[in-house]
């Protein structure tokens, strides 16, 4: 039986070791780089044209990671130049390896202490501060996309649904979403934004309420929310809190998203999505109580308003019994993350402030972009696969840009 990476095509210097994880998109592997004498993973994506909003993710995420440089955000090193510039279809991305991520981290029989768990979050809250002074929401922060060495460091990956913020920002704000009259910055929500959170199997159990129900000026917020479900999973591993690793899970673990994915017999049926546990809003409700009138009639779109409505009206649970082994400083800045109203939720700077971390903090690692990333495509443009093609090709341009075959190739290309 073949090898996953045997059919695999890369520069001699890079040499295989092992398969470490698998996807939709293909494989990655350990490698040996000869060059730079150290360990690296390998991403092959294959098929890349086949589904063009997929390919459009691959490229979006491509283009981020390799203008975002950050301790905390997983570095691209190297994209390998294809061997047919006219009909590849598949891509090697050379990237920075860790030891293992946070779901895995999860589901490992190890308990960690209250220092290990904010250090961890600690880390991870810095690499996102520096996301949004890049311009970029992640908008898709979950336990896999968060990888973890054995020191606590933290390096977020996965920019496929990541988002520029698409204004200018008032200079004297570098890291807020909002303009010089204190008005959201509206991020566009087309029917693509809706193909993209529905088009995959992917989990909504971080997924801010904003974007459930797909309000569209919604802010950095989002990510905050989902660094708070991802807190409080890492709450998780305290012996104190559960005091056996197998009945770890998610805090709010729905199953379904309405309206992102009704049931299609009940498509247009509010009550139906309002009465089943399965919901992922009933799931929030259940922890925090629904919101008040004030925080209903904050929202954006009527729809929302009357669907939020309908559920039945509950309160919140108290956090410190869900965590009777997390301090007090732990369940607070828990409880300002996870609050359903954005506008009332805690910013990533004020988070980094918190007295959790007053022990730990270490201001000059909490580092902001020098400019705001601005991708070298209309990412609310559809593009066909030959401009997905050449827009791939230039990314490869950046880390080979004395390849004679790539740069006569593109010099033949319309310009950007």
């Amino acid at each position: 039986m073949p090898r996953p990476h045997s059919d695999w095509h890369i520069p001699d210097r890079y040499e295989i070791r092992h398969l470490i994880g698998t996807g939709s998109y293909g494989h990655v592997c350990e490698a040996y780089d000869h060059t730079e004498k150290r360990v690296v993973a390998i991403k092959r994506i294959h098929r890349v044209f086949e589904d063009l909003v997929d390919c459009k993710r691959i490229l979006r995420e491509i283009a981020i990671l390799t203008r975002l440089s950050q301790d905390h955000i997983v570095r691209v090193l190297d994209i390998c130049v294809p061997r047919d510039l006219q009909n590849f279809d598949e891509l090697y991305l050379v990237l920075e390896i860790a030891d293992s991520d946070f779901k895995k981290l999860f589901r490992t029989p190890v308990f960690l202490t209250e220092l290990h768990v904010k250090t961890l979050l600690y880390n991870l809250l810095v690499g996102v501060k520096h996301i949004h002074s890049a311009g970029i929401y992640h908008r898709d922060l979950k336990p896999a996309n968060c990888l973890v060495n054995q020191d606590c460091s933290v390096k977020i990956c996965d920019f496929g649904l990541a988002r520029t913020v698409d204004r200018v920002l008032d200079p004297k704000l570098p890291n807020s979403p909002r303009n010089g009259d204190g008005d959201m910055v509206g991020v566009a929500n087309t029917k693509s934004l809706k193909r993209q959170l529905t088009g995959h199997v992917v989990t909504r159990w971080y997924r801010a309420p904003e974007l459930i129900l797909l309000q569209e000026n919604y802010t950095e917020k989002i990510d905050c929310w989902s660094v708070g479900c991802i807190f409080a999973e890492l709450l998780n591993m305290m012996k104190e809190n559960v005091p056996y690793h197998s009945d770890r899970g998610p805090l709010f673990p729905g199953s379904s998203c309405f309206p992102l994915s009704p049931d299609q017999k009940h498509a247009t049926d509010y009550k139906f999505h309002t009465r089943g546990n399965r919901d992922q809003l009933n799931m929030i409700f259940n922890i925090l109580g629904t919101p008040s009138e004030e925080d209903i009639e904050a929202l954006e779109k009527d729809d929302a308003k009357r669907y939020i409505r309908i559920f039945h009206q509950r309160d919140g649970i108290d956090l410190h019994s869900r965590f009777p082994g997390a301090s007090a400083e732990a369940v607070d800045l828990l409880q300002r993350m996870l609050v359903f109203n954005p506008g009332k939720r805690i910013s990533i700077d004020e988070a980094l402030a918190h007295p959790l971390f007053k022990d730990i903090r270490n201001v000059a690692s909490e580092t902001i972009a020098k400019e705001r990333i601005q991708l070298p495509f209309d990412d609310w443009l559809s593009l066909n696969e030959q401009q997905l093609r050449i827009a791939f090709l230039r990314e490869v341009l950046r880390y080979h840009p004395q390849c004679a075959q790539l740069n006569a190739f593109l010099s033949q290309m319309p310009p950007h």
